[in-house]
């Protein structure tokens, strides 16, 4: 049985030319559905796997002879792309460099983001790793500060009504049914959160979206989960720094954005897709003159 999709209900479905297949096995090798497997040193694609081809498209990519077609599932030989040249790849030195210079900026310049920057954008996170082929993740790029004022808007109505309903006293009701530490959240971070960004926006000032020029919504579908999401934003975070901008992740917006279904059907959302992750972006104001040590919480060795 094919794995469901918001889109696409059936499995992909790999093709060989015998003629040009030298039996070599490598997509046999690499097959994560184990569609295809060696038999008495034959190519063989199976019908019985669990969940049949996912078109995740790796056969055809270690193929030496080009001898595999994989289509459905919105995968095509045409979607293969020559691989960079190793001297183009960014080694370790360099990906920690840029790694390292990435802060959160919530301070911009005036300077407008190009569209066809936020494009590249888009298209550099697109390459990241999103769950069970096909990828059910989508992006929505809002450009220029007036259109992401009125996203901040509509966050900032969402946040009101949240502050009508969790007042101090019903939080305190709820304490021994959410746990101490569901309680504290809202208590010390997602209520005052609600107080500034509302507070502020009254004041005439953008404490959600620090009155960014440009904004990347990630959303996933049903099929999918929030963390599919939130690695291609990671991805775009990168690309961004690599292109001159700053970034930061604003997670304060889905929640109340999921809830504003009329938005996500304006900005194109599919119905039953979720906001997960927000990006705000633009050339920054101020210039960093370090960085900082980061540390995991605990780490160790198994």
């Amino acid at each position: 049985m094919p794995i469901m999709h918001s889109i696409y209900r059936e499995s992909g479905k790999p093709t060989i030319d015998a003629d040009t297949c030298s039996q070599c096995g490598a997509c046999a090798k690499i097959c994560p559905a184990e569609v295809l497997t060696m038999d008495d040193g034959n190519i063989r694609v199976r019908d019985d796997s669990f969940f049949g081809c996912i078109a995740c498209g790796h056969c055809m990519m270690v193929c030496p002879e080009g001898a595999i077609k994989v289509t459905g599932r919105g995968i095509s030989p045409e979607d293969l792309l020559p691989l960079p040249a190793p001297e183009n790849k960014a080694g370790a030195d360099a990906l920690a460099a840029l790694m390292q210079s990435r802060r959160s900026v919530r301070r911009f310049s005036d300077r407008e983001v190009d569209a066809e920057l936020l494009e590249r954008i888009v298209e550099m996170a697109s390459t990241a790793p999103m769950g069970i082929p096909p990828w059910d993740v989508g992006c929505v790029t809002v450009r220029g500060r007036e259109q992401v004022q009125q996203i901040t808007a509509e966050v900032v109505k969402g946040y009101e009504g949240f502050l009508k309903i969790f007042k101090p006293w019903l939080l305190t009701i709820m304490r021994p049914f959410v746990g101490r530490a569901k309680y504290e959240m809202f208590t010390h971070f997602i209520r005052p959160l609600a107080e500034m960004y509302v507070g502020g926006h009254r004041e005439g000032r953008d404490t959600v979206f620090h009155g960014a020029p440009a904004l990347l919504i990630f959303y996933h579908s049903p099929y999918a989960d929030s963390a599919d999401a939130v690695i291609p934003c990671t991805y775009a975070m990168l690309a961004a720094e690599s292109l001159g901008l700053g970034s930061t992740v604003i997670g304060g917006a889905p929640p109340v954005l999921q809830r504003n279904k009329a938005l996500c059907q304006k900005l194109g959302i599919p119905a039953g897709s979720k906001p997960s992750i927000s990006l705000i972006l633009g050339y920054p104001a101020t210039k960093f003159r370090h960085a900082i040590r980061r540390r995991f919480v605990g780490a160790g060795t198994a």
